[in-house]
């Protein structure tokens, strides 16, 4: 069956095409594609090692050192312990087991003649020699004249691959003549012995070094670095499981650095000789697999037929060869078959990477080819000389090979990961540049939502104050009990829609900064029972239960705010609960007081517990009944205690109830009195319910001294009501205008009061109080104002006038005019 390719997929087409770069992407990208180009330089560097060692010169015995004869006394099978050699047989170094017919593996003795001179055994005896052996087994032992010399055996089974070694010789161990020396090692491989060098250590251990770190310590450290690089490229699959090219090469990576490690492994790791081949036969098949199945991933191509071979050889193959490990000691037969039989798989893979050229930039397609070729022939190189041939010179190719095929796919994923950088980095920017777009535009339709309230609240306070003051008139002269009804109906409207103004105003002085906080020594006690004596009728109409716990709670505040604040919060949950009850009390938290609201109410869910604090969020209304508040009373909470610094929480439980506290400081003797905070200037006590003040029925206020009263309003209706209620007090002369320019036309006279409003068609209320004054310093003024927007606030704030926001009914002017003379009159006094 041929392969079926399947259409290239568009998204890593950016590999050949990256966008542009900047910042240290670009420096990452630009060192990408200098390697990339120079991709040769990994593979050469690490032939030239190979050539290097492969050159280096054969070592020298010392002067006066000879080997005469060289003997293999003995083979024993590692398992049974039965002799393979019947009598002992003379070799030449190097000399494998496996070529001249003898065993593969197993224990070996070989007796070597060493004739030494006077001059170098007196040398031995006085300077540290040392044997030098390329190729022997870690598990041996050595003696020289029958005196143990060296032994690494820890057990009996122990089978190892050759190692260099450098022996150190006791001294005078070298007698002058002829000496013997044995070495028996235990092999799993390529069984034998190179020849053996003795000298001085100092002579030998330089060139020996310089051996073992290219043979041995190098391809170390690159395994481990391919090791290291695989796992994190593994690491890259498991949380982004679209790459799956680079999983499986990582995975593959893995398997086989592993196994070349393996190799140089001179420990005990306690594994029998049946147990250690197996797995080196498992980790061959797994990595076989795995480069099948990495290069169908790398050339997309649906390749049913093998994927289940694939699936078939994987797990077979291992079992077939733990089934045959009881006939097949060693695996020797059962792993030279089935090995060869994997090299089958290669001619597949090979012809799927050549398909994956329009994929795969070409330079990267050429180097993983290579690379490719240089492993394919490194396992024939391995299988062939190593496992049939067997010779003792034999150096493992794919401990080379391995670290040579990793270069290219490195500079492949860097260079992915660089692209993925400078995609994130040009997406960071776009949404940086989304977001201050997106910023600028709410800021424009917050200013264009506040102006807009503004604005409308402002026309809406001018014929809201003029019926509110016309329904009080109207209720000051009507006695018919009939009228009388219609007039109270019409009066809770006005408050209804006075309401809804006074929260906005509210909100508005709160974001305005023109709130002067006043914090003194303040007891709780007397405010939680006005507070709740306010609210009784509320709840007693609902049937609702309502109770404070007596405490004797000082704390540091603005009683004015706190008020406010307890107020909202007591209302609010008398408001939302149908049943059972409200209490309200304090607990005492170290240093700090904190005010309890419990409610019996329907709960609040987790996810809506910071929205309530917005304003006109209303969870429960979605008609929007007025019954159940505008949602402004939280708002304002928060708002208030953010201005007291007070910390303001919720918690609540669906279908049981919610609790709102507010966490405020102990008053101590070291707080001082009248502490100020703010802007300093004070607002002028007005309608907002910011302000302390009575909340039952009002009292009876003398008559306004004033016979002659100037009324500034371009709102005529508003203008004649004004006229109209002034009168009703008793002002003797009234006189009305519309304008600026309505002041400065009047003739010059001596007013008793001017009332203007603040927003004039020519000008403003404070330039008609100048005007006036210029004339008639120190007259008494009150500005009325339907203004919200906090820069207006602050300004008239700024300017110390007495200030009446609209709507207000006609008790609070009555008593704005009262004071606002008054104070005119206590400075005319003290001048």
């Amino acid at each position: 069956m041929t392969p079926r390719s399947s259409p290239p997929a568009i998204d890593e087409s950016a590999v050949t095409q990256p966008p542009p770069d900047s910042g240290r992407v670009r420096q990452l990208m630009q060192l990408g594609r200098r390697l990339g180009s120079n991709w040769l330089v990994a593979p050469l560097l690490l032939l030239s090692f190979w050539v290097m060692v492969t050159l280096q010169p054969e070592p020298q015995n010392a002067p006066g050192v000879q080997w005469p004869s060289i003997r293999l006394v003995a083979l024993q099978d590692d398992l049974s312990g039965e002799s393979r050699l019947a009598q002992a047989i003379d070799v030449q170094l190097p000399h494998s087991w496996q070529p001249d017919g003898l065993m593969n593996k197993g224990v070996g003795r070989y007796e070597l003649s060493l004739a030494a001179s006077a001059p170098a055994a007196q040398d031995a005896a006085q300077q540290p020699w040392a044997l030098r052996i390329d190729r022997l087994s870690p598990a041996h032992r050595v003696w020289l004249n029958g005196q143990l010399v060296h032994s690494t055996l820890p057990r009996r089974g122990w089978l190892t691959l050759g190692a260099p070694h450098l022996i150190d010789v006791p001294g005078g161990a070298v007698r002058p003549g002829q000496n013997t020396l044995v070495v028996e090692m235990h092999c799993a491989a390529q069984c034998g012995l190179t020849p053996v060098t003795l000298g001085r250590k100092a002579d030998l251990q330089g060139a020996y070094w310089i051996y073992r770190v290219v043979t041995r310590d190098l391809l170390v450290v690159l395994n481990i670095v391919c090791i290291t690089f695989s796992l994190f490229v593994v690491t890259l699959w498991w949380m982004r499981r679209q790459e799956a090219t680079a999983g499986l090469f990582g995975l593959l990576m893995t398997v086989g650095a592993l196994r070349n490690c393996r190799y140089f492994v001179e420990g005990d790791l306690q594994l029998s000789a049946n147990v250690d081949s197996w797995l080196y036969f498992t980790a061959h098949v797994l990595a076989t697999c795995l480069q099948s199945w990495f290069i169908l991933a790398l050339s997309r191509t649906h390749w049913p037929a093998l994927h289940r071979v694939l699936c078939v050889v994987l797990p077979g193959f291992p079992l077939i060869a733990l089934a045959a490990m009881p006939w097949d000691p060693g695996l020797t037969h059962t792993r030279n078959i089935l090995q060869g039989t994997l090299l089958l798989l290669l001619p597949p893979s090979m012809l799927m990477l050549k398909r994956s050229h329009t994929l795969v930039p070409g330079n990267l397609l050429f180097g993983m080819g290579v690379g490719w070729l240089l492993a394919l022939l490194a396992s024939i190189h391995d299988f062939a000389l190593g496992r049939i041939v067997g010779n003792v010179t034999f150096s493992y190719w794919l401990p080379w090979a391995i670290p040579m095929m990793m270069p290219q796919f490195a500079m492949l994923v860097i260079k992915r990961i660089a692209t993925a950088f400078d995609e994130i980095e040009q997406a960071n920017q776009h949404l940086e540049a989304k977001v201050a777009e997106r910023t600028r535009e709410l800021a424009a339709a917050n200013a264009a939502k506040s102006h807009f309230l503004a604005s409308a609240s402002h026309d809406l306070r001018q014929p809201v104050a003029a019926i509110g003051l016309i329904t009080d008139l109207l209720q000051s002269r009507v006695t018919d009990p009939a009228l009388r009804s219609l007039t109270d109906r019409l009066t809770r409207a006005v408050n209804s829609m006075e309401s809804l103004l006074k929260g906005l105003l509210d909100l508005s002085r709160l974001d305005s900064g023109t709130v002067d906080v006043q914090r003194r020594r303040v007891k709780l006690q007397p405010l939680l029972e006005a507070v709740t004596n306010h609210e009784m009728e509320s709840a007693r109409h609902k049937g609702l239960r309502l109770r404070i716990r007596p405490t004797d709670a000082t704390v540091w505040t603005d009683p004015v705010l706190l008020e406010q604040v307890l107020r909202n919060l007591v209302g609010n949950a008398i408001r939302h609960t149908t049943q059972g009850g409200v209490l309200v009390g304090m607990r005492r938290r170290g240093n700090a007081w904190v005010l309890q609201v419990w409610d019996s109410g329907p709960g609040i869910e987790p996810a809506d517990q910071q929205r309530i604090f917005e304003a006109f969020v209303q969870l429960s209304n979605p008609a929007r009944e007025r019954s159940q508040g505008l949602g402004l009373g939280l708002a304002i909470v928060q708002r208030a205690a953010t201005l007291l610094d007070h910390a303001v929480g919720v918690r609540s439980v669906v279908g049981r109830g919610s609790v709102f506290s507010v966490t405020m400081p102990a008053a101590t003797l070291a707080h001082g009195v009248g502490h100020r905070t703010g802007n300093g200037n004070g607002i002028a006590a007005s309608d907002s319910t910011l302000q302390a003040g009575p909340t039952g029925a009002s009292t009876a206020l003398p008559a306004i001294p004033a016979r002659r009263v100037l009324v500034i309003e371009d709102d005529r209706g508003l203008r004649d009501t004004l006229v109209s209620l002034l009168q009703s007090w008793g002002v003797a002369e009234v006189h009305a205008g519309d304008s600026l320019a309505s002041v400065s036309a009047l003739p010059a006279g001596c007013w008793d009061l001017v009332v203007s409003d603040h927003r004039l068609g020519d000008g403003t209320g404070r330039e008609v109080i100048a005007h006036l004054r210029s004339a008639q310093p120190g007259l008494p003024a009150l500005i009325l104002t339907g203004d919200t927007s906090p820069e207006q606030l602050a300004e008239l704030a700024r300017s110390g006038l007495p200030v009446l926001h609209k709507p207000f009914r006609s008790e609070k002017m009555r008593a704005m005019i009262v004071d606002t003379m008054a104070r005119a009159a206590d400075r005319d006094d003290s001048v």
